[in-house]
């Protein structure tokens, strides 16, 4: 398994603000699919299990420095 980091825009929040999860999965799609309640709509937007509207910005795979 991977560690990703979802970066997101939340409706809810200050617009400059940009959250940030790290998630452990097989692939980018899984990780995304354990933030959200279902898959984001064309435009791109998606809502979120713990409640709120957003947007996600990207998703990058962490690389470990110890390797």
């Amino acid at each position: 398994m991977t560690e990703y980091e979802i970066r997101i825009k939340r409706d809810d929040m200050p617009p400059d603000y940009v959250g940030r999860v790290h998630k452990w999965a097989h692939d980018d799609k899984a990780a995304v699919l354990l933030l959200l309640k279902k898959r984001p709509d064309a435009n791109g937007r998606c809502v979120f299990k713990r409640g709120g509207t957003g947007r996600i910005i990207s998703v990058t795979e962490v690389k470990d420095n110890n390797e």
